[in-house]
């Protein structure tokens, strides 16, 4: 990010009274071969593989995100000063809808993002953006069910983003993120947003969770599976020894 800063100058030099967004450049090229394959791998082994077209259509995505963010002039942001590295056990610290504010349906404020997953922040940028252009279109008046489908596609801008991170730019895993990325290609994204609490789906969140409690139900059996935490890892024990064989055994 800090080979941008030419191009900060200038945009500063434009607008002056205004933060301006610096993204490492996009320039990674995919392999040729159009056969090529990545993944993105859970921490129990699972894989999620991705095509190196398809992983174009991402990189093009982000792109044309970014082209939004330089030329749309209704746009502002409040850019990072302090950045603070967050932990797996604070999973809430990482996710977009905690770490970008959309103040209103111009000006969103970035200042939360984690300083140890600095590869990811196009992820956070397709999120802020896509969150802005919601905003500027929303029906106050919308069933909570299109509330969860308009934010699954938001935070899905964000997970291609993070998709990104993972196949093409070196960042490293992490599973409250990977998690994302797993629960949308199971069909579970929704039930997650609700069941995380989704501060921008506001009182929704609870609403769809009783409307739907079998799509949470399976979330819940699918999380504890492939993303359990610590204390929810059942313990194994030996089994009892056999006292009755032992009983009936002759002496050696």
């Amino acid at each position: 990010m800090e080979g941008e800063g030419a191009m900060a100058a200038e945009h500063l030099t434009k607008h002056p009274w205004r933060a301006v967004i610096r993204v490492a450049a996009l320039t990674t090229l995919l392999p040729c071969t159009a056969a090529a394959q990545y993944t993105v791998t859970a921490g129990n082994g699972d894989t999620v593989r991705f095509e190196s077209a398809e992983l174009r259509t991402l990189l093009d995505t982000a792109r044309a995100l970014y082209a939004d963010l330089q030329e749309d002039p209704r746009v502002g942001y409040f850019t990072p000063l302090d950045r603070q590295p967050v932990s797996p056990q604070q999973p809430g610290d990482s996710y977009p809808w905690n770490v970008v504010t959309v103040v209103n349906d111009s000006t969103a404020d970035l200042q939360r993002l984690p300083a140890n997953l600095r590869e990811a922040d196009r992820a956070y940028y397709n999120y802020a953006v896509q969150r802005m252009r919601v905003v500027r279109g929303a029906d106050p008046d919308v069933p909570c069910d299109s509330v969860l489908a308009m934010e699954e596609k938001v935070v899905g801008s964000f997970i291609d983003g993070w998709i990104l991170s993972r196949t093409l730019f070196g960042g490293p895993a992490f599973e409250p993120l990977d998690e994302l990325v797993f629960a949308r290609h199971a069909g579970l994204l929704r039930p997650l947003l609700a069941r995380r609490a989704d501060r921008q789906v506001g009182a929704c969140a609870g609403q769809w969770a009783e409307d739907n409690p079998e799509r949470i139900a399976a979330y819940e059996a699918w999380r504890l599976e492939n993303f359990p935490v610590p204390d929810e890892v059942p313990v194994e024990t030996s089994a009892p020894p056999d006292t009755a064989s032992a009983e009936g055994a002759e002496p050696s």
